[in-house]
């Protein structure tokens, strides 16, 4: 598209040529020109942007929501984390102590902070109790490994420290339009036809929180679902809505099971050289860092290869060489029942 400058020169050369006279900057009729030039470039601007609102490729915001909408699909919204916290008692003797629903905990790097589902009571007989905790905002961030939950917001007596042993899941982020667009393209790629293995895994991905999903059949009138989230498996609150919605959409005499799928552990040593001027330290954690989030971004039934990360790592600021250490890892096949999940990622200096 022409910019403004441009369309007011041709513009002022075309008066030129028509009245053999050349208008100047204080004239009339050149206060004219810069206004018509202004104009046509706007509207040539606004058919810009039309155009590339009119293809689901192109298209951003809500205009690619209403791409999704032509194809039965609508953008996730974010969801919150879910996991659970152990509350320990300060003393070994004590009575029993209420844990109310709401009761703020937090990590203690970042803040991140969790409330309480419902009312627990840590008993007499035992000086720890397992409870149940939602993020207090939704949000990819949220998922936090375990051990990170040590601080206790909301006071209660009786009560000494607070920890979590396992990692919270089924926190993400609104879906991103490259999120959303690949699900369209994917609408387009894998029709649905009744109730194929397309069909099934549209109804597992609307739901926030599912990274990845497949269908699988288990025989005459079976039909395994298995789910995940990015790099991890999605919570028992999401399994169970996903197998509500399986049943409500299932075919007569089809039984449809929703699974975790495999976790098929993939280790990797590579040796790196720096390009001068930069620490070793400092590449290999992005390196690490890359490769780890390239093999969560996988998903279910998507193969494992060292050609890729090869790819990421080369192309990465500092990185000179690379090799792969053979013996210590290898391409991995995925099936439509499992997902790769990072293991030992080990870095080395050359």
């Amino acid at each position: 598209m022409d910019t403004y400058e441009q369309i007011l020169n041709r513009m002022c050369e075309r008066y030129t040529t028509l009245t053999d006279s050349e208008p100047s900057q204080e004239s009339d009729i050149m206060a004219r020109l810069k206004t018509l030039a202004a104009e046509v470039y706007k509207y040539g601007v606004y058919a810009d942007f039309i155009k590339r609102q009119m293809f689901p490729t192109t298209a951003v915001g809500e205009y690619l929501d209403m791409h999704a909408a032509e194809r039965g699909l609508s953008r996730k919204p974010a969801a919150s984390a879910v996991g659970s916290v152990l509350f320990f008692a300060d003393e070994d003797e004590h009575s029993d102590i209420l844990i109310p629903a709401g009761t703020v905990v937090c990590t203690g790097s970042d803040m991140l902070r969790f409330t309480t589902d419902s009312d627990a009571v840590l008993p007499s007989t035992s000086d720890r109790v397992n409870v149940a905790v939602t993020a207090e905002s939704a949000g990819a961030a949220y998922n936090a490994l375990g051990g990170c939950v040590t601080i206790i917001v909301t006071p209660i007596t009786g009560i000494g420290r607070v920890y979590n042993i396992a990692p919270f899941s089924g926190g993400c982020d609104d879906e991103s339009d490259d999120e959303l667009r690949a699900r369209i393209a994917d609408s387009c790629v894998n029709i649905v036809t009744g109730a194929n293995a397309a069909y099934y895994k549209r109804i597992a991905l609307s739901v926030p929180g599912v990274y990845s999903a497949s269908a699988v059949s288990g025989g005459s009138g079976v039909v395994y679902v298995y789910i995940a989230a990015q790099g991890d498996t999605v919570s028992s609150q999401i399994k169970n809505q996903i197998q509500s919605l399986m049943d409500d959409a299932r075919p007569l005499n089809v039984s449809v099971s929703v699974r975790d799928p495999e976790e098929i552990h993939v280790s990797l040593c590579v040796t790196i050289e720096t390009k001068p001027g930069y620490s070793f330290n400092t590449v290999s954690a992005r390196v690490n860092s890359a490769i780890t989030g390239y093999i969560e971004s996988l998903g279910i039934g998507r193969d494992f290869k060292l050609s890729e990360i090869g790819n990421i790592i080369y192309g990465m600021e500092g990185v000179a060489d690379y090799h792969f250490l053979e013996s210590y890892g290898s391409d991995r096949s995925v099936s439509d029942s499992q997902y790769a999940v990072p293991d030992q990622i080990l870095i080395r200096e050359y």
